[in-house]
């Protein structure tokens, strides 16, 4: 009977890991195809969405400021991004920058409130215009998925970026 139910829980993370993957990659497809209004859809009204900044110290290797980010948004302010993007006023998307991410390494667990814990690596090519110019960024995410029906909301995403110093000039895509 153990080995059964062991095959269970292993069953049952399994397809919990499936169903955060796929949530995860339609995600990262809405936002390379430019859907952001789509987006904001998947995302709860009390959302904390934050990076904060890498600090570089000796003998540390993961160490982030717990007050200063490269963006500290909430839903009001995500859902104000997306519609200057929309307008004529969103400098920084002008020419609209082309994205791909690639979401790997997925770890999925489920808490006891029945929201789950998953965290991500994420890899986002970057590049605007056509010049040759494109860079890349790379980090870590850890969000809190809200059950949504068969699928999630995003309660919470904190991403860690690997750089100290992101080698371009403006964060303006959604990560």
């Amino acid at each position: 009977m153990a080995a059964n139910t062991d095959r269970e829980s292993e069953l049952d993370r399994f397809l919990l890991k499936q169903r955060v993957e796929r949530f995860l990659y339609e995600e990262a497809s809405l936002l390379d195809r430019r859907e952001q209004t789509e987006w904001l859809a998947l995302l709860d009204e009390d959302i904390e969405y934050k990076a904060p900044l890498r600090v570089t110290r000796e003998h540390v290797n993961d160490s982030f400021s717990r007050s200063a980010y490269y963006f500290d948004e909430d839903y009001g302010s995500l859902e104000a991004r997306i519609q200057r993007f929309e307008s004529e006023y969103a400098w920084s998307e002008r020419p609209p920058s082309r994205t791909r991410r690639f979401v790997t390494n997925v770890r999925a667990t489920e808490r006891d409130d029945g929201a789950v814990d998953a965290e991500s690596y994420l890899l986002l090519y970057y590049g605007q215009g056509d010049d040759s110019s494109y860079t890349f960024l790379a980090g870590r995410r850890e969000d809190v998925l809200r059950p949504n029906g068969e699928t999630f909301t995003i309660a919470k995403r904190h991403v860690f970026l690997d750089h100290a110093v992101p080698e371009i000039d403006k964060i303006s895509v959604f990560l």
